[in-house]
């Protein structure tokens, strides 16, 4: 593979974007890296919209953000990795290690009567890791209409699990039989909550330890509290006026009104997380990593390095590898039964507003170890442009976009610190002139 290079003048093509976003969003973030270099790294804008002063201060690239639904990948590695150690297998029951697990898994919640009154279905299906990674464990949609109405009618863990409280997760039953279809739920936050007892460590410091440092990431934590963490913590910042209704967020609303700032209180709790570590039971291991744009990019490049390198002589594999040659294939590759791919492609044209030509149908989008995959069969770019078939990627709640592109031999993260972070036709708009800007730049 030739390696891609942006030039100068790509450089700044790049920039003026980022620039142009950061008039009307919070300040706004890019990294983008080839298998062995950084391509590009900058910021734009202000560190708290909210500060009108002369002196606000500028954003910058050592700004720690949260970094919400890329934690998943992160979980998926520290889980693949003990995969590798043979701790676990794929194909773990984690129902027979998990007391928890198994309870919330015994009765499939079908809907509710016309009283209002809950009704199930016995289930004796093992969910297995595997299906944990895959989000077909049979935990339905947090913001979804079942998981929501149960919320109301239960008496134990009424509150969200971004609260990250064990309560508020173990008691919600399962909504399908696993296995059998795709639903974002929270098996990610079941896997933050299992490692103490299946990886023998706090998840914490064995991410610090087995992922962060040995990959340089010395800004990205699930706790960033602390004198050393103050200043460049930036102030998530809540976007009012455009959307009538924050509890459809992640139903696509499009917005257009007029955005008005404020400081995020409890407009949107679903999407709240702690505020310090004393009121952390367990970190919330689908979305509650704090990061960098550049330390994230740390491990976007080098999982591609590391995939790439497998088929590409001209690659040089990492020298201290994170995962097995045959883990890190696996998040590029589909891992969903048949029966899901078709919510998995329904999934992925919400999220990435495809509509028309550009609409992904059944078997064309798919969900790896990780990550999702984009896989339109006519191997179709966006518009032409953009990302390419058999990339990889997801995002964030507050505004983050990420993907790996093999065929391009280049990764990226964009990032802007917002809630709702979904839903604003002119976000996801940013997200597309950001990774338009990129290939526009890149040169081979």
């Amino acid at each position: 593979m030739s390696p891609p290079t942006i030039s100068q003048s790509g450089a700044q093509h790049i920039q003026a974007v980022l620039d142009a976003q950061a008039e009307t969003l919070p300040g706004c973030f890019l990294t983008v890296v080839s298998p062995t270099e950084v391509l590009f790294n900058s910021a734009s804008g202000k560190f708290d919209v909210l500060d009108e002063s002369p002196a606000a201060r500028k954003a910058s690239t050592e700004d720690v953000m949260w970094f919400a639904s890329t934690t998943k990948l992160i979980t998926s590695v520290c889980y693949l990795q003990l995969v590798d150690r043979g701790v676990l297998s794929l194909d773990t029951k984690l129902t027979e290690l998990f007391p928890p697990l198994k309870a919330a898994s015994s009765r499939i919640l079908t809907g509710f009567d016309a009283d209002g009154k809950p009704q199930f279905r016995a289930n004796s299906e093992p969910i297995t890791l595997a299906q944990m990674l895959n989000q077909s464990s049979g935990f339905g949609r947090e913001f979804g209409p079942t998981v929501q109405a149960w919320k109301k009618v239960t008496d134990k863990g009424k509150g969200f699990v971004n609260s990250c409280k064990a309560e508020n997760l173990i008691h919600t039953p399962i909504t399908f039989e696993p296995g059998t279809h795709y639903e974002y739920g929270n098996s990610a936050e079941w896997l933050a909550l299992m490692f103490p007892q299946l990886g023998g460590e706090d998840y914490e410091e064995y991410m610090q330890k087995n992922l962060c440092q040995p990959l340089g990431m010395k800004g990205t934590t699930f706790y960033p509290f602390g004198p050393e963490w103050d200043d460049r913590l930036m102030p998530l910042r809540f976007g009012a006026g455009a959307v009538a209704d924050p509890s459809k967020i992640g139903e696509g609303i499009q917005g257009d009104g007029k955005i008005t700032w404020e400081k995020l209180d409890n407009q949107l709790p679903l999407l709240t997380l702690p505020r310090s570590r004393e009121e952390i039971e367990y970190p919330a291991g689908g979305g509650g990593i704090y990061s960098k744009t550049s330390d994230y990019a740390l491990l976007l490049q080098h999982l591609l390095r590391h995939y790439l390198s497998l088929s590409d002589s001209s690659v040089p594999a990492p020298e201290h590898k994170l995962l097995s040659d045959k883990s890190v294939a696996s998040l590029f590759a589909g891992s969903l039964p048949e029966a899901a791919l078709g919510d998995m492609a329904e999934v992925l044209n919400m999220v990435r507003g495809f509509e028309g030509k550009e609409k992904l149908q059944k078997g064309e989008a798919d969900w790896t170890t990780g990550m999702a995959l984009y896989a339109p069969k006519d191997g179709r770019r966006r518009e032409g442009w953009g990302r390419r078939a058999g990339s990889v990627g997801w995002g964030g709640a507050a505004g983050t976009e990420y993907w790996i592109d093999p065929v391009s031999g280049v990764a990226a993260v964009w990032t802007t610190q917002m809630l709702p972070g979904s839903g604003y036709k002119f976000l996801a708009d940013a997200k597309k002139h950001a990774e338009k800007a990129v290939y526009e730049a890149l040169e081979k």
